[in-house]
């Protein structure tokens, strides 16, 4: 009935999102409002990124601390002091060392004349790509080298032949001889040696990419119909210990209530999507009720986050057969949904109808640049016109979904930005003096806060940075009526300057 294949691969395939470098957050440090972006290096170790950008006047000081997993404040170094970028208001800028792979929670701490304030933004550090010798340098290299072997053979020849010889005085045929010798002795040492270190090198190089780069989890997805409905299991093709720094398949944690948020976008016109909540059908297994979705080819998303706050994104690709598409579904989750519609391509389009008279409009930027903050806004309005209420959609105003027309960047975001929640609320628990040696659903649930009313009239933003050029499609899902509805969106992001500033968020 159908099948799948391996995830798909990228060099940031099985980070948290697909394809994205740059993590952001938006919330609040105590009373001052903030966006923190984290762009985390493809080596480790390696340098982070790391910008915050502070939405009011009279900070006095920005720190930023990497906490590597469970280390906790006593098994890390001071915080980095976070210096203002020249031409900017209130953005601070540092660098930080990244040293092991897994996860980290970096704890921003933002004073201002307006009193303190701390937020935890968890990242993932993982050695994703290897970096390449410029051509010009390794012949360089290449070239110094070949000079200190000659002059260090020729070192030799001269100390054999000459060292122990009164000045001007010829040395003899024995020792003429005895410095040919040691030239040729030399250069075979040597020669062995630069072997060695070579089949050295290769093995490290070899323990790093088998060993130590981070590679893609593959999971299977396979599609059966029982009963008259469709029903599609996810299988994780991996065993539970740890690889890569990630934690191995154990101890997931809920996000938002769910273990595993799983999303099916129809290729290529991506004109099919659905935000599915599988059951856990044992450690490595999860079954969904499918929606009515038309048949054809699906690329398989699947959030999920451990309970060391590691996160990560598995990616598959399922084909729906065309029999019993239109047999109402009986979903597995009352969170399930699903929008079928508008073929990819109506870049210009900033007004969508969601349904029972209600529309969401994109408020576009004039330009959308990669390598550039942006904040994506839309206003939910009913049918006479005026801002619509929404009501908490898993513990969110909105859900949105941004997806490349090729599927190399992939990100659920929220208004708190495209960093794992649960994550968060990990490391959150973990921060006090006597973090919980294990973490319960309850737990997570507890952190889990509905949004306040009158924030449900506002319209809905979220921060986000495009990583590279090109079309995308997103999708953005809110709740009206205790219904879930879905607008969709296209933007064309062109290629902008790295380190280019954002509109504020607040």
């Amino acid at each position: 009935m159908l099948l799948a294949v391996l995830g798909l691969a990228g060099p940031l395939a099985a980070s948290a999102h697909i394809g994205n470098p740059t993590t952001i957050y938006e919330g609040m440090a105590g009373p001052a409002p903030v966006r923190v972006s984290i762009r985390v290096p493809s080596v480790v170790p390696g340098l982070a990124e790391i910008n915050v950008r502070v939405f009011t006047n009279g900070v006095t000081r920005v720190t930023a601390l990497p906490i590597f997993g469970r280390a906790g404040l006593n098994g890390s170094p001071p915080p980095d002091v976070c210096k203002p970028v020249a031409g900017e208001a209130n953005l601070f800028h540092a660098q930080l060392w990244l040293m092991a792979r897994g996860a980290y929670s970096v704890n921003v701490t933002v004073d201002s004349v307006h009193g303190s304030g701390k937020v935890i933004v968890p990242i993932n550090s993982l050695a994703t790509t290897r970096l390449p010798l410029p051509n010009y340098l390794g012949v360089l290299l290449a070239l110094i080298g070949l000079f200190l072997f000659a002059l260090a053979v020729t070192a030799v020849g001269a100390a054999l032949r000459e060292s122990v010889l009164e000045p001007g005085a010829t040395p003899s045929t024995r020792r003429v001889w005895a410095g040919r010798a040691g030239v040729a002795g030399a250069a075979l040492a040597l020669a062995l040696a630069l072997y060695g270190g070579w089949q050295w090198w290769q093995s490290v190089d070899l323990d790093y990419r088998n060993n130590r780069m981070h590679k893609p989890i593959p999971a299977l997805a396979d599609v059966r119909t029982e009963a008259a409905q469709r029903v599609l299991r996810l299988t994780v093709l991996t065993t539970n210990e740890p690889r890569s720094g990630s934690p191995g398949w154990s101890s997931l944690v809920p996000d938002h209530g769910k273990l595993m948020h799983l999303f099916l976008v129809r290729e290529p016109g991506m004109d099919a999507f659905a935000h599915l909540h599988p059951l856990r059908r044992g450690m490595n297994a999860f079954e969904s009720a499918l929606p009515p979705l038309p048949p054809g080819r699906y690329g398989v998303y699947a959030d999920v986050t451990h309970e060391t706050g590691f996160s990560q994104t598995l990616t598959a690709t399922a084909e729906l057969p065309g029999d019993n598409a239109a047999t109402p579904a009986r979903l597995s989750d009352a969170d399930d949904s699903w929008f079928v519609g508008q073929q990819a391509g109506t870049v210009g389009r900033l007004s969508c109808a969601l349904g029972d008279g209600f529309t969401m409009h994109w408020d576009r930027p004039n330009s959308l640049l990669t390598a550039n903050e942006a904040t994506l806004r839309f206003r939910v309005l009913g049918a006479s016109g005026a801002p619509a209420e929404l009501d908490p959609y898993m513990s969110m105003l909105s859900h949105a979904i941004v997806r490349r027309d090729d599927g190399s960047v992939f990100t659920h975001l929220h208004p708190a930005g495209s960093i794992s929640v649960a994550s968060q609320q990990v490391f959150q628990l973990r921060s006090g003096d006597k973090p919980p040696r294990r973490i319960t659903p309850e737990m997570m649930e507890n952190l889990c806060q509905a949004p306040s009313p009158e924030l449900r009239r506002l319209p809905i933003a979220f921060p986000y940075e495009f990583p590279k050029p090109g079309r995308y499609r997103i999708w953005v899902q809110v709740k009206t009526d205790g219904k879930v509805r879905t607008g969709v969106f296209d933007a064309e992001v062109l290629a902008g300057a790295i380190g280019g500033g954002g509109g504020a968020g607040f």
